[in-house]
């Protein structure tokens, strides 16, 4: 394994350094790779290392993991139990997942989940798959109903409102008082520059008292330790790599130094899942996704670019998108920390139109499960920033947390609490408006 080195891409062709050059993939060719790094020195041999890392990194994101016990230590682990046997099958090309159409019983959607209020069986989430000998948590189960929305000018939109289930529960019934908090995962571009915002920069925009009157009352997420939550749908992780962490163990069921459980969610009911052979080793600090491997994810991910949110939005629109209300809680800009270990995040202006805080977000999409100091009502505002790569798919998407919005108006009119203000204008604006407000969204 290959550990130790810092990813920091650095372009020579005049591209943006966010873009590395991709190395050869495989662990052969990052050997390869770091022999004729040997032969360089200075900037280059660190270009070329940071290059490797960022390859390496990007393998291990795409790995597809297996069962223990196996010959190949450094890919097994698998659950016992889990929703996906790799990073990239919740993430497709970086991107978000999208929840089950409900007419398939196999259909469990790509990158979703159900999040649990702890259930005393079951735990945080639902693993709807098991290695061999394992019994299933359950299957996600969804009906949809269709609402029509009208417009003041006799236009109509089509909302689907979900209800959601778990079918074939392997373990008896969920507690009482079980929660179900369903998620698809989201994009994980330009996660590095989100991390590099400054605490400070994020708190000064809490106003939980809402003392300027004008509705919006966001406030920053907090860990039980007091750290600053910034990722995750409730802004429940303070950065990039506790985020990864949960992601393993929740999602894949690999302990990693935040959450070193060999049987990852596995609860002390469930005896089997806690007694089946574990990839744990000691080469590997005790653990299937040691430090270091858990770091080359942790870089892969913190300079993927976003895709969008480098330069200023030129779309039309900004002006109806800030009328709105809108920009109160999708910031446009912010600059990041200096730090000289990461030049290429270092003190830009990036335009995420997100801060980073959670906000009370109504009846409609609140889901009963708290997260740090976020209610089951509260949700981060997510960053807005790449929806250009999905402009010529509106009306076929998986908007909000639970992927119910098929396009931006949807995603729009599904806004209450906080936002319902900002969802009001939206619909007292003409036919035209409302269009060119979605284009420059879709232009971000």
């Amino acid at each position: 394994m290959i550990c130790g080195l810092r990813p920091r891409p650095v372009s020579g062709d005049g591209s943006d350094p966010l873009l590395p050059r991709r190395p050869g993939r495989g662990w052969r060719s990052g050997i390869a790779g770091l022999v004729a790094a040997a032969a360089l020195s200075g900037a280059a041999a660190s270009a070329v290392a940071d290059e490797l890392d960022f390859g390496i990194g990007q393998a291990v994101f795409e790995r597809l993991w297996v069962a223990a016990p196996t010959a190949t230590q450094a890919a097994d682990g698998l659950g016992p139990l889990y929703n996906a046997r790799s990073c990239a099958a919740c993430h497709p090309q970086a991107g978000r997942g999208h929840p089950p159409a409900g007419r398939d019983p196999q259909d469990f959607g790509v990158g979703f989940a159900l999040r649990l209020n702890d259930d005393p069986v079951y735990g945080r989430q639902i693993q709807a798959l098991g290695t061999p000998g394992q019994v299933p948590e359950g299957r996600p189960t969804v009906k949809w109903r269709d609402e029509k929305v009208p417009f003041p000018d006799g236009s109509v939109t089509v909302l689907r409102r979900p209800t959601w289930g778990v079918a074939d529960l392997g373990y008896g019934a969920l507690a009482g008082a079980a929660a179900l908090s369903p998620r698809v995962a989201p994009p994980v571009r330009g996660l590095g520059l989100l991390e590099r915002v400054p605490e400070d920069a994020i708190l000064a925009q809490e106003d939980p008292d809402d003392r300027d009157g004008d509705g919006i009352s966001g406030r920053a997420n907090r860990t039980a330790a007091g750290a600053l939550g910034r990722f995750g749908w409730k802004a429940a992780n303070p950065t990039l790599s506790y985020q990864d962490a949960e992601a393993f163990s929740l999602d894949i069921g690999m302990s990693t130094p935040h959450f070193p459980a060999a049987w990852a969610d596995c609860t002390a009911a469930q005896d089997a899942c806690r007694g089946a052979p574990h990839g744990d080793s000691p080469q590997f600090e005790g653990l299937e996704i040691p430090s270091s491997m858990l770091a080359l994810v942790d870089g892969y991910l913190r300079d993927l670019p976003p895709g969008g949110g480098l330069e200023a939005p030129k779309a039309k629109g900004a002006e109806l998108f800030d009328a709105a209300g809108c920009a109160a809680c999708h910031r446009p800009s912010f600059t990041t920390a200096g730090d000289a270990a990461a030049p290429h995040l270092s003190k830009r202006t990036i335009f995420p139109y997100t801060d980073l805080l959670v906000h009370d977000m109504g009846d409609a999409l609140a889901d009963g499960v708290a997260a740090g100091l976020a209610s089951g009502r509260e949700w981060r505002t997510a960053p807005l920033w790449g929806m250009n790569r999905l402009a010529g798919e509106d009306g076929r998407l998986a908007l909000l947390h639970d992927g119910r919005a098929r396009s931006v108006a949807e995603a729009i009119l599904w806004h209450g609490g906080e936002a319902e203000g900002a969802r009001r204008a939206f619909v007292a604006l003409s036919r035209a408006e409302r269009q060119r407000l979605i284009r420059f969204v879709l232009s971000l």
